[in-house]
């Protein structure tokens, strides 16, 4: 071969493997291989991040805690990060190429982080007022229908009443008093910084008869699962940036978003089972008639003694109810991208029969991170599709208990399980039960409503999320949020022939309505952070956001003659159709806001914020918008002084607001209106210009104190709030051809405490005990109402003798009614044919709203072992029971067999000529004391009920190089038992979340307890 040629093929041969030597010495690994692990237990941490300082290499442990990364000779610096644990630096030696990691679990901070209005982040030092937190954990120890229900108890300044609809109703949730006379007194729900709609689809009970339904609060749609913490800003200081939404305070939801790692997927399973407690008690004396003697005719159980038949009537209808309730979450992602998706599926089974209910929640969230982490993104979609049979409702109408517990003492009600019998001469099947025509109460076969007279509503809910956040130079940020929250419900009645009137009609009845809520929401929020010196830091915000609520759909009913064809559910089948479109109900909220977060030297912190707020509930009026500012100190004394060394942050702070809550939709312009029938209702209530927004003025103080290592937190709150401006509508003067005219007037005063107070009481290697109570106390006072409002009827017009309105001097949920005529030494008249006298004038009975409440929540851990309870407490207030009155009517209850077995009630009375009465026969007194209208101060009871409210005792197995990666199984129960209680029923329970009838029972479904097991495992 050629020299020259020889020679220039090796050069040719050497060039491509030099560079590849070299590529393959740069590429040459320096491969580090290592394993993260608990600094305490040396269990492997699935999940961690490891990056390359200085570099963009960066990789994750796996479900045992082992990773493996490159690095080069000049970049030999890992920082490993965790959920949990403290971030740790690690410098490796030359020629290192394993590391085992030990990672700190993270304790609590002084820095802790907490979220707050508008979804912002602040540490829990630099707040200016009171809020608490509430882990998703500790949401989902025992699982219930509506999440609301799970923070009873466990935060303070928070009254909840859960409704008496059985599984999916509604929640009453009520911070820091009642506020509003006409308005809503509801809290907010805000989820990841947008507030979502919580308006119920159908109107709550506001009447003794009934008929009306629960449609559950959509907040009872979402999925505890779902839940990583809720926030509970209490005052209008904490809800000032929300506006008038936020006038009685805002609950807070954060959901789970994916995280970086590996994938987790994670499975829970709770089963419980559901009886009925606190029940009402029955005599088994005495039996069907009147005046002691038997009538196979009578509705009443005012005969003779029976034969000792003892039939356990409730017993027999009640069924036992379940709840199961299944979810799987997975979660996963890397720097950029994270993903989280979960699906739950709920299947409960009230203690009413046919009760049932099913929903599906599907959840799929997305974040991600562009241009070097400058712009991120983040999008969810929540559906949930819910079906609903038979959700009980209170009242006389169209309520099983009635005939269940009015059912004269002698008769079976087994004997009518057989709800029905056919009727030849109408080709049909009629009701089967002992009597239909006692017209006070309409009572029914109680088998015959829930099969004769179901009802049924389908309901879907799709929540959309979208928000995109750029950092546009270190110091500024802008944001853009959008939801859309739209609800539809359809829901039926059908009617049935021989439901008699005025339920039913001859061939029966057909009820149907389909409902659609939309909110659609939108803001821009510009975020600001910057150092003006050394020791001064001011964080703040401005923005802009648009609300609008729109509700349409139809309604229809078959009108007064019923349906043509008996039993033949379909909107044609009637002569007289009432079918009406619901008005398109439109609302709209326009805002501008500002707040500025002043900290200096990290010791003392001013919040300032400002809201402006055009609603067009004020359309027409005379003030188009309305401002609120609020403004808060808080002061960290122990950088500064010379406290001891076991104080770890000692704080007092305090807080003034004002905050807005606009008119009820078209009040402002009332027009006139043309019924179905083409009948023309005019307007009578006057139109006045000078009608103003709501508005609240909140002042609270405070002090936080933690010690001992963070073991020992304190924090204690006394506030104060006035809501003026209230809605009135007053009757009108005769001359001006007007019934009615609209006022602002009034002005409803809070004031009260709020304490919590929690301890790691013990805390090693093997056992832990951790204890929290948290105390409220709350006074509520009519200050002033208006001279054209003497007093004002929450529960519309007085029945069954009491009514809860506002007097001067009184409080928000004052209870009235008919009392007994006394003489002079206060003795009962007694006609002289026996009766007790009542007088025609309402006097005030109590109250009943809990004057303070208490809760004790405690956890331990030993080994592998946990054990948690919860024991709540509400004290001091009243409630009336109208069921136990009717029952003493009836001649049902226990106290009317005990009265006849003594021969009578004792009482201090006389007649009206003076002579002493000691004993009054048993079937008149209670005829004319009980009954659908009682002597009211007869049925009114203590509320204080103290409870054990939860309980779980569970076990964590250690599962080693397993397909599980955590796996834990609890027992659990929900008001296992009363501790004291003194009303005939749960005072708890309430026939309406709305302003009226609170505190009164009529014929309200029973309280629950709840027990079973929950599994939840980790893959």
């Amino acid at each position: 071969m050629n020299n020259k040629l020889y020679s220039t093929l090796r050069v040719l041969g050497i060039v491509p493997t030099m560079l590849f030597s070299a590529s393959l010495l740069h590429a040459q690994t320096n491969q580090v291989k290592g394993t993260v692990v608990d600094a305490k237990t040396k269990a492997p941490i699935p999940g961690a991040t490891i990056k390359v300082l200085g570099t963009s290499n960066a990789s994750s442990t796996d479900g045992k805690g082992a990773f493996q990364i490159n690095v080069d000779d000049k970049n030999r610096i890992l920082n490993i990060s965790t959920v949990g644990y403290e971030n740790k630096t690690v410098t490796l030696g030359p020629g290192e190429t394993t590391v085992t990691v030990s990672l700190e679990e993270q304790t609590q901070q002084l820095e802790s982080v907490v979220v707050t209005a508008l979804g912002i982040s602040r540490a829990q030092k630099s707040l200016t007022y009171s809020t608490q937190q509430v882990s998703g954990d500790e949401l989902n120890k025992v699982k219930s229908t509506n999440l609301a229900n799970n923070l009873n108890g466990k935060v303070a300044g928070v009254n909840i009443a859960s409704s008496s609809s059985g599984p999916g109703g509604s929640a009453k949730v009520i911070l820091r008093g009642n506020k509003s006379a006409s308005g809503n007194n509801q809290v907010l729900y805000v989820v990841d910084g947008v507030p979502i709609n919580n308006q119920t689809l159908a109107s709550q009970p506001d009447n003794v008869f009934g008929g009306q339904r629960d449609g559950g609060d959509p907040i009872s749609l979402i999925n505890p699962e779902d839940i990583e913490n809720i926030s509970v800003l209490k005052g209008a200081s904490a809800a000032a940036l929300y506006g008038s939404q936020a006038a009685n305070g805002v609950i807070l939801v954060t959901t789970k978003s994916g995280k970086q790692g590996r994938t987790t997927i994670n499975f829970s399973s709770s089963a419980q089972i559901e009886q009925a407690v606190s029940t009402p008690k029955f005599q088994n004396q005495y039996g069907q008639g009147s005046g002691g003697k038997n009538s196979n005719t009578s509705v009443f159980s005012w005969g003779d003694k029976t034969n000792g038949a003892n039939y356990d009537n409730v017993g027999e209808f009640f069924r036992t109810g379940s709840n199961f309730t299944n979810s799987l979450t997975l979660s996963g992602g890397n720097e950029k991208n994270q993903t989280y998706f979960s699906y739950a599926n709920t299947l409960a089974k009230g203690i009413l029969p046919e009760n049932d209910l099913m929903r599906h929640n599907f959840n799929l969230k997305e974040s991600a991170s562009f241009f070097d982490n400058k712009l991120t993104v983040e999008g969810s979609a929540n559906y949930i599709t819910q079906k609903l049979d038979n959700a009980p409702t209170s009242g006389f109408y169209y309520n099983p208990l009635v005939g269940t517990y009015l059912l004269p003492r002698s008769l079976n009600i087994a004997d009518y399980k057989n709800y029905e019998t056919f009727n030849t001469s109408r080709n049909l099947n009629e009701q089967n039960w002992f009597s239909l025509s006692d017209s006070p109460t309409t009572q029914q076969n109680p088998w015959w409503i829930v099969n004769r007279n179901p009802t049924q509503s389908t309901r879907n809910r799709l929540l959309l999320n979208g928000s995109a956040k750029y950092k546009v130079a270190p110091w500024i940020s802008i944001q853009a949020r959008g939801s859309v929250d739209r609800t539809s419900e359809v829901w039926d009645r059908k009617v049935y022939a021989s439901t008699p009137n005025p339920l039913g009609k001859t061939n029966g009845n057909y009820n149907y309505t389909n409902t659609t809520i939309t909110q659609q929401y939108g803001d821009v929020v510009a975020n600001m952070n910057f150092n003006v010196s050394d020791k001064f830091q001011i964080t703040g915000l401005v923005g802009t956001s648009i609300t609008d609520w729109k509700t349409e759909g139809v309604d229809f009913n078959t009108g007064i003659d019923g349906l043509k064809i008996p039993n033949q559910f379909f909107i044609q089948n009637t002569t007289t159709p009432v079918t009406s479109t619901l008005s398109a109900n439109r609302r709209q909220l326009q805002s501008v806001f500002a707040s500025a977060n002043l900290a200096y030297d990290n010791w003392i912190y001013l919040d300032l914020t400002a809201r402006n707020d055009w609603s067009s509930t004020l359309a027409f009026t005379g003030t188009k918008s309305f401002f609120y500012p609020s403004a808060g100190l808080g002061v960290v004394l122990n950088d500064k002084l010379n406290l001891p060394e076991f104080v770890n942050m000692a704080k007092v702070r305090g807080s003034y607001a004002v905050v807005g809550n606009d008119l009820p939709p078209y009040t402002s312009l009332l027009t006139n209106t043309v019924n179905p029938y083409a009948v023309l209702t005019v307007n009578d209530i006057a139109f006045l210009k000078t009608l103003k927004p709501e508005k609240t003025k909140s002042f609270e103080i405070g002090t936080e104190w933690r010690m001992w290592n963070n073991r020992l937190n304190v924090d204690v709150t006394y506030y104060k709030t006035n809501t003026t401006n209230q809605f009135f509508k007053v009757a009108a003067s005769q001359a001006s051809l007007n019934k009615q005219y609209a006022i602002n007037a009034g002005d409803i005063q809070n004031q009260g405490v709020e304490a919590l107070v929690s301890l790691d009481a013990i805390r090693n290697d093997n056992f832990k005990w951790t204890t929290s109570v948290n105390f409220t106390y709350n006074k509520n006072k009519i200050k002033k109402l208006a001279d054209a409002v003497p007093e004002f009827n929450l529960t519309g017009e007085n029945q069954n003798n009491f009514a809860s309105k506002l007097e001067v001097g009184g409080s928000f949920g004052d209870i009235y009614g008919q009392d007994f005529v006394r003489d002079g030494e206060g003795r009962i008249i007694i006609s002289e044919d026996g009766i007790p006298q009542k007088t025609n004038a309402y006097t005030k009975l109590g109250n009943s709203n809990p004057i303070w409440q208490m809760g004790w929540n405690n956890s331990f851990n030993y080994k592998n072992f946990n054990l948690s309870f919860l024991i709540d407490g509400k004290f001091n207030y009243d409630v009336m029971s109208i069921t136990q009155s009717v029952m003493d009517g009836y001649g049902v209850s226990e106290a009317t067999g005990a009265a006849r077995a003594n021969g009578g009630v004792a009482v201090n009375g006389v007649t009206p000529n003076g002579t002493p009465v000691s004993v009054v026969d048993a079937e008149k007194w209670y005829t004319s004391t009980g009954g659908i209208g009682p002597v009211s101060s007869q049925y009114i009871y203590d509320g204080t009920v103290v409870r054990l409210r939860e309980l779980t005792f569970g076990y964590d197995f250690n599962i080693k190089d397993s397909f599980f990666k955590k796996l834990r199984v609890n027992a659990v129960g929900r008001n296992l038992f009363y501790i004291s209680k003194k009303a005939p029923f749960d005072p708890e329970v309430t026939m309406s979340t709305g302003n009226s009838l609170s505190g009164v029972d009529i014929f309200m479904m029973p309280a629950t307890r709840n027990y079973g097991l929950t599994l939840n495992a980790t893959f």
